[in-house]
């Protein structure tokens, strides 16, 4: 498992369509059912909720949709993973209020989990840096560095496609995966953490060798954050999203995800 340290500060994006300490179980809420919530109000891209929800009902968990409503004003503590997905992490840093990502820091800090994709990666770091210019207001803060770009060696806008992401081995959520895996990639981040800070390197981009997967612990809760879109099946209509099915991902990159969820609820 390598980690990684680095210095930094972050951004804005505009369309990029885990728990416990080692000695402790994951407390799971006491209706025994783990529950994701996806964040599906103002920034959220319909197709990445759609693509996210049919992803995670596939692995058989429960999916809940969250608007800025229910974080800021609502109990929040039947979430056990709070998903952000892509789109654009603006309206994100501007409609969840402080008091909300206070809830949500907390939820995390003390057993929860979250995943983040893209927009929703960004959204979780400490820092957003986007074409040189830095951003902190309203980022959650849950990851201990910076999200940055654009990546134009990869994809520059409006141009969206397939990128070749390296998988770091050893680590829970890569063990049972291929060396490197073919994501789509849209206006995507990559991922560079603060100095002295212990963040997994979990993939890296090929093109540009920049952190394009990475995890860290929040308190007890565990958070994975990924720069490209994992969740959506470019060959396979089982993600309810057509859009992109002319592309080709040489296999599905759910099982990373299933794998990525069970890191974050401890289960693997």
């Amino acid at each position: 498992m390598t980690k990684h340290v680095s210095s930094t500060a972050f951004f804005l994006i505009f369309f990029g369509l885990c728990m416990a300490d080692g000695s402790q179980s994951r407390q799971l809420v006491d209706d025994g059912i783990v529950t994701i919530g996806v964040y599906s109000d103002s920034g959220a891209a319909a197709a990445c909720v759609t693509a996210a929800e049919k992803m995670f009902r596939w692995m058989g968990y429960e999916v809940f949709r969250m608007d800025a409503d229910f974080i800021n004003n609502q109990d929040i503590q039947r979430i056990d993973i709070f998903y952000f997905p892509g789109g654009s992490p603006v309206p994100y840093t501007r409609s969840i209020t402080y008091e909300g990502r206070k809830k949500i820091r907390k939820m995390i800090e003390g057993g929860r989990g979250y995943i983040g994709t893209c927009a929703g990666g960004i959204y979780a770091a400490e820092f957003q840096r986007w074409n040189g210019e830095t951003y902190s207001a309203g980022q959650l803060g849950i990851f201990p560095g910076t999200a940055a770009g654009p990546i134009p060696q990869i994809y520059e806008l409006p141009d969206i496609g397939m990128c070749q992401v390296n998988l770091n081995k050893p680590h829970e959520i890569t063990r049972a995966e291929p060396d490197s895996l073919w994501i789509m990639f849209y206006n995507g981040p990559y991922f560079i953490p603060g100095t002295d800070s212990d963040v997994d390197t979990v993939g890296t981009y090929e093109i540009t060798g920049y952190l394009a997967l990475v995890a860290n612990e929040y308190g007890k809760g565990r958070v994975f954050l990924t720069g490209p879109h994992p969740e959506w099946e470019e060959d396979d209509d089982r993600d309810g999203v057509s859009y992109f099915d002319r592309f080709d991902d040489m296999g599905s990159d759910w099982t990373l995800m299933r794998r990525a969820v069970q890191w974050c609820l401890r289960e693997n």
